[in-house]
């Protein structure tokens, strides 16, 4: 399996194995499982989807395998991917499942008015590939807004008006997780989201640009460079806000990188050091072995 995007476009393979599947052009796509046969159907296979997905596991469970770390996904729980995650799921038993998942595309994203002043840092970076367990009721009220997507999906054609319908409601929809957290964090003592302040904001577009670049880029000095600040500043910020310094957030897009290439690519691994801009296959090999213990070639074949 290589690591190209697959477009929303390509998710209507899932039409025939889901029970309710619906689609609004390029914008978003519904679709609902249920059944215990996972291992058959298109995400059961590696992928990477260049849309942002969210399920809702409504009852029963399966494990979701998130950049080659797995989570074992119970009834009530949601999984919020980020576009470009590498994600696959498997069944954890032979339990019968109940599956909402909806598909939204980045261009569509973009266009969804979110007030990120509303956003906790710590959130929007702790949890970009986490599961969010959610109350019988919460999981109730996420379905009724999944339930209005796919309603509007079924319009005989995507006007602006339905277009504009369907952008409110997936608003909605990351407006209701950031009450579901704020009530969470609420009820455990907290102070709760505080307003995105300059230094929060730093943090933000750090993580968006080590999206974007870390194929190319390894170095803090880089990302420092790019949001006109110091290095040392910007591992303070990043540290106070995740407790972990720049180099490891790079480290990991990178590791996850590597691994899916040698593992899925058929790539060698001169390719892959090639394909992470590592300058020969020596300096990529001692990288990966400082951080995985394996060296490129022993992963590969592990």
């Amino acid at each position: 399996m290589n690591s190209e995007l697959i477009k929303l476009s390509e998710i209507a393979a899932l039409e025939p194995w889901v029970e309710r599947f619906s689609r609004l052009g390029d914008y978003y796509t519904f679709a609902q499982y249920k059944g215990n046969h996972i291992g058959d159907s298109p995400m059961s296979r590696p992928q990477r989807l260049d849309c942002m997905t969210i399920i809702l596991c409504r009852r029963g469970s399966f494990v979701a395998e998130v950049n080659l770390q797995e989570y074992v996904i119970n009834a009530n729980t949601l999984v919020v991917l980020r576009p470009d995650v590498l994600f696959k799921m498997t069944n954890s038993n032979s339990s019968r499942m109940d599956l909402y998942m909806l598909f939204i595309s980045h261009d569509f994203l973009k266009d969804i008015n979110i007030d990120l002043n509303a956003i906790n840092i710590r959130l929007l970076i702790e949890n970009h590939s986490r599961a969010l367990h959610l109350t019988d009721n919460e999981a109730s009220k996420l379905i009724k807004y999944l339930d209005f997507l796919d309603l509007q999906a079924q319009e005989p054609e995507a006007t602006v008006y339905s277009v504009n319908v369907a952008r409110s409601l997936c608003a909605a929809i990351f407006y209701q997780l950031l009450q579901f957290n704020f009530l969470r964090i609420q009820r455990s003592g907290d102070n709760g989201p505080q307003t995105m302040s300059r230094r929060s904001t730093y943090v933000h577009d750090f993580m968006r640009l080590v999206h974007l670049n870390y194929m190319k880029e390894r170095s803090v000095s880089f990302y420092a460079e790019q949001l006109f600040i110091s290095p040392k500043y910007l591992t303070l910020l990043v540290k106070e806000a995740t407790d972990r310094s720049p180099g490891d957030w790079i480290n990991e897009f990178v590791l996850v990188e590597a691994k899916n290439l040698l593992r899925f690519s058929g790539k060698n691994v001169q390719q892959v050091a090639y394909a992470l801009n590592f300058t020969n296959q020596s300096s990529f090999g001692k990288y990966f072995k400082r951080l995985t213990g394996l060296s490129p070639s022993e992963y590969q074949k592990s």
